[in-house]
C-alpha cells in the first residue's frame, strides 16, 4: 500500500500551467464572484424553452434552473452553462453581480 501525500497549495500551483486552487481555500475577497441571474426567465420564455428543456440540455436539474430564475445566486459558470442552450441568449443582459 502506498502512503497518499496532501499537496499544499504551492504544490498545486507547480503542476501544469496557471494556478490551481480551490476556491473555497482563497480569501473571500479572492473568491469567484457569484450572481444572480435577473433576466434568466424573460431570455428562457423568449426563446420558448420550458425549464425542463433547459435543464435537460444543460444537464442541470430542473430545480436549480428554478433557483436560478428565483434569484439564487450561482457562480458565473453555472450561470453561464445553463443559459449556453437558450438560443440567441446574450449572458450579459442575464447576470448581474450578487452579495
Amino acid at each position: 500500500m502506498v502512503a497518499r501525500r496532501t499537496r499544499s497549495i504551492e504544490d498545486l500551483e507547480r503542476i501544469g500551467k496557471g494556478a490551481m486552487r480551490a476556491s473555497s481555500k482563497l480569501p473571500s475577497e479572492e473568491r469567484p464572484t457569484k450572481y444572480t441571474a435577473s433576466g434568466f426567465q424573460a431570455a428562457r420564455e423568449a426563446a420558448g424553452m420550458t425549464q425542463a428543456e433547459v435543464a435537460e440540455a444543460s444537464g442541470y436539474s430542473v430545480g436549480l434552473i428554478a433557483a436560478i430564475e428565483s434569484g439564487a445566486l450561482y457562480h458565473t459558470l453555472t450561470i453561464s452553462r445553463a443559459a449556453g442552450v437558450i438560443p440567441g441568449c446574450d449572458l450579459r443582459l442575464i447576470r448581474d453581480e450578487g452579495a
